[in-house]
């Protein structure tokens, strides 16, 4: 599998790709992965703390998240984007449809041969927890969970001086939304402000900001580059999870 373009990370851009359903699954999600670093231009131990942290978010799916029977789900997916708070990472999120198989770190050492698990996550990335989703890529908008991870990115990532309109964000983030079910409205206001108006919740797009009221007396900002990032948080809030949960 060679990727023939890599989307505009730094712009607010994502990768999604569905993996196989079989034992291939990981070695797919390690290439896609490596191809995407390579692009990047990370170091080759960022590059390698990918991939062993991706090979188990992937074999994780295939082994406690595949439906029974066989072929009854969608398949895992891969996602790949750029967030620029808490700082400068790359965020790689395996997919699956098993919402209720969550993972659990084993807690045993990392050099048993059994009980390496989930804590490799934690030996070589930056931050990974899980949360629930919904597909990106199936035409049902499957809703399932996903194991992510976040990676460093150089200091001078240029998505961090990149300006956006606010306008063209808010009509991004509505799109995004849309195609994983959340039906909704853009509206504009005086001074550049635009709202995206959805079931429960308007997120409020001004001062270069996606902001929006997680719970009484507490307000979510994310940088308007951070579409793809806000749209995880905000799919979480909709599916009823606080958006205070680590980011996906």
């Amino acid at each position: 599998m060679v990727i023939s373009h890599t989307p505009n990370l730094a712009a607010g851009g994502m990768c999604a790709w569905r993996l196989p359903s079989d034992e291939s699954g990981p070695a797919a999600a390690r290439s896609l992965l490596q191809q995407v670093m390579t692009r990047l231009g990370l170091r080759r131990d960022v590059i390698e703390d990918g991939r062993l942290a991706v090979s188990e978010a992937a074999t994780n799916a295939l082994r406690h998240a595949r439906p029974e029977p066989l072929g009854s789900c969608t398949p895992p997916e891969l996602w790949i984007w750029a967030r620029t708070i808490p700082a400068p990472q790359l965020v790689v999120s395996v997919f699956d449809c098993a919402r209720g198989a969550l993972p659990r770190a084993s807690g045993t050492g990392l050099l048993d041969e059994h009980g390496k698990g989930l804590g490799l996550l934690a030996a070589f990335t930056a931050e990974w927890s899980t949360a629930p989703s919904r597909s990106r890529l199936s035409v049902q908008r499957t809703p399932g969970k996903t194991v992510w991870f976040a990676l460093p990115l150089p200091s001078d990532w240029p998505g961090l001086n990149l300006e956006v309109q606010p306008g063209t964000a808010a009509q991004c983030l509505l799109l995004n939304l849309g195609e994983r079910g959340y039906s909704g409205a853009r509206s504009s206001g005086d001074e550049g402000v635009f709202v995206v108006e959805l079931r429960g919740l308007n997120v409020w797009v001004l001062g270069g900001q996606f902001r929006w009221q997680a719970e009484p007396g507490r307000c979510v900002r994310r940088p308007l580059v951070d579409l793809q990032e806000t749209a995880e948080l905000v799919v979480r809030h909709l599916e009823g999870i606080p958006s205070a949960s680590p980011t996906p």
